[in-house]
This record gives C-alpha cells, structure tokens and sequence, in this order.
C-alpha cells in the first residue's frame, strides 16, 4: 500500500515538473520568438508539441541527475524495433480510424464531401499536418505512456496501470470542444489500446505510430478531430445525425462507430495477446503478472 501511494505521488510530481517547466519554456517563447498559438491548429499543434516534448525531456534529466534514476526514460527500444513497431502501431491506427470512419459513414453520421479546390491545394495543407501531428503525438505519448505508465506498472500491473492512466487521459480532455459522456469513454477504451500496445516489445514507439495514425487518417478524410479551425481544401466530412452518431463538434472519435471498433479491437488484442505470448494482457481483464516483471519485459 505505502508503495503503491509513494508510486503516486512520484507520479504527480513528476507530471508537475514537466507542466513546470512546459509553461517556462512556453512563456519564453511567447516572449522571444512571438504567439505560436494564434497562427492556426498546424502550427499551434507543431508548438505545443515541440514544447511539451522539451519539457518532458529536460524534466527527464533532472529526475535522471538527482534522483539516479533511469526508469524516467523507459519505453524506447532500440532504433530498429522502434521504427518496425512504429510502422506496426500505425498500421493499426489506420485500420481502427479508417473503419471507424466507414462505420459512421454507414450509421449515417457523417458524409464525404469533395470540394473544388485542387490536388495541389490539398497535398500543401496535409503533409505539413502530418508533421505536426507527429511531434504532436510524440509529445502525448512520451508524457502519458513514458514514466507514469511505467512506474504504475511496476507496482500495479500493466493492465490496471493502463486503466489508470486512461483515466487520467481522459480527464486532460474535459475541456475539448463538443465533450460529452461518450466521448469520454471513448478516450479511455482508445487509450486502453495504446496502452496495449506500449507493453509490446516497441514500447511507446508503438503507441506513436497508432496515436499519429489514428489522428492523421481523420485529416486526411476532412475529419475535425476536436481541433478547431481544421480545414482542409478539398475534402470535408460533415456531421449528420445526432452527436452519438457523429461525434459532434468533438469529431468522428467521439460517436458510436469509435465505441464498436475500439471494443472489436480489445477484444481481439485479448485472444491475440493471450495466444501469441507477445506480452502478459495488459488488459484489466487478464493477468498482467507480478508487477515487478514489466520492467523485465518491456523495454
């Protein structure tokens, strides 16, 4: 138990030296360099994520120097595995997000629209957003799968470390435009299934390559992805139907269509991962093991 609170509470600090320092590093920036948040959702994601992921390092090293602790950096395998269980993960993205599109499509909450505006057009706003939602997902998945679910592994097991920590993802998104119950649930069964996929032998690379998939997919279909000011020429997908159907303003990743995919995919990760012996269930349904095993498993 007294472990189990000290592993929280390291936790929470750490989560408030990185915000610490991200506000620091943000502030100067405003300051020296000029509003990077008021040049449109491609530059405000490239911004926040450049940032957030400078701060997560530099908090990294502090904890690495004072504390002689090296979990903090935890979840990166070597350069090979990271880049084959990257393109693994965003293959899996990809197929979740498309079928969660096609899903919506057929309930009727949404509609393809090709507008006039030209391929050229297109490719000059998509590609430099597949950027930034690279670093953007980088920052998100370092920060939440990076030393939080790892030390909550180590003491509750992958599969509840994974529950909690989905939780607090969760909770990050109260504020999104268009939140609502559903949306919620939805944040916390997707985040189930990066958790999953942290406790491969990619670690977070994997969850990388499924979070910048999942996202960039929508974008590439005119989707909002809770993003205000998304607006990509040529292709729109418009809402139709209620919320439930569509997403709403939050996007397509809030409506039913994201529910029913993401719980075919846990369930098929759970015969998958309990057959293949890739890793030990991190599911709060299965065994994840003694806790202390994650950090011999998993990079």
């Amino acid at each position: 138990m007294k472990k189990g609170v000290l592993s929280i509470l390291q936790v929470i600090g750490y989560l408030a030296l990185i915000t610490a320092f991200t506000v620091i590093l943000m502030g100067l920036t405003k300051t020296f360099i000029g509003d990077w948040e008021s040049g449109g959702p491609r530059v405000s994601l490239l911004g926040d994520g450049i940032l957030t992921t400078l701060g997560i390092a530099i908090a990294g090293l502090v904890i690495l120097r004072a504390l002689r602790s090296s979990m903090v950096f935890r979840g990166w395998p070597g350069f090979g595995t990271a880049v084959r269980w990257f393109g693994r993960g965003a293959l899996i993205g990809l197929a979740m997000a498309g079928s969660m599109l096609l899903l919506t499509l057929a309930l009727g909450g949404g509609r393809i629209s090709l507008q006039p505006a030209g391929l050229q057009a297109y490719l000059i706003y998509v590609v430099p957003f597949g950027g930034c939602l690279l670093i953007s997902a980088l920052s998100e998945e370092w920060l939440f799968r990076g030393y939080p679910l790892t030390k909550l592994a180590s003491v509750l097991g992958a599969g509840w470390a994974s529950l909690a920590m989905s939780l607090v993802f969760a909770a990050a998104h109260l504020g999104s435009a268009g939140s609502n119950p559903l949306v919620h649930v939805n944040i916390v069964l997707g985040s189930l299934v990066v958790g999953a996929l942290r406790f491969t032998p990619g670690g977070i690379a994997a969850a990388w390559g499924f979070h910048f998939a999942w996202n960039y997919t929508q974008v590439l279909c005119g989707a909002s992805l809770s993003l205000e000011g998304v607006n990509v020429p040529g292709v729109d997908f418009e809402a139709s139907g209620s919320a439930a159907l569509s997403g709403g303003t939050f996007g397509p990743e809030g409506g039913i269509a994201a529910t029913l995919v993401t719980l075919i995919f846990l369930l098929l990760g759970f015969v998958y991962f309990r057959r293949s012996g890739v890793l030990d269930l991190p599911l709060p349904l299965g065994r994840s093991g003694p806790p202390e095993s994650i950090l011999e498993k998993y990079p």
